[in-house]
């Protein structure tokens, strides 16, 4: 085989090779980025679960302040307009069982529920978070 049959075969394996080349990285470069979005979509989720935790806790807070300053034990929504929680609703249930009576003292036992919701049904950025607790007056 002469040197020029030689020279003319392999013409075009630096091109395929190239190609080669530039289809891996768009690939890779493709996949990082569809990596990157979903990595940012879940953090925003967790900030939103987490913002709902507080929400509710905080309608915990406020019910539990209701009934130890004024004994009142209401069941209503709380609509927060301000700071980071600006958005969410707060669902309050508050059942009283008692009084109960213990060594001569009357006591009574509530029952409180607080559901945070934001965002609407069926989209992605709706988010619930609901907390219960007890306590003993």
């Amino acid at each position: 085989m002469s040197p020029m049959a030689f020279k003319s075969r392999q013409r075009g394996v630096a091109l395929v090779f190239a190609i080669f080349i530039v289809i891996v990285i768009a690939s890779t470069i493709a996949l990082l980025v569809q990596w990157v979005s979903l990595s940012t979509q879940t953090s925003s989720h967790q900030i939103l679960h987490t913002r709902a935790l507080a929400a509710a806790q905080s309608g915990l807070d406020w019910e539990i302040y209701q009934l130890v300053h004024s004994s009142s034990c209401n069941s209503t929504s709380l609509i927060l307009t301000d700071g980071t929680l600006a958005g969410f609703t707060v669902k309050l249930t508050c059942q009283a069982v008692g009084p109960i009576n213990e060594g001569g003292i009357n006591h009574t036992w509530y029952m409180l529920t607080a559901r945070a919701m934001s965002g609407t049904v069926g989209q992605p950025d709706m988010v619930s978070r609901e907390l219960e607790t007890s306590v003993w007056l």
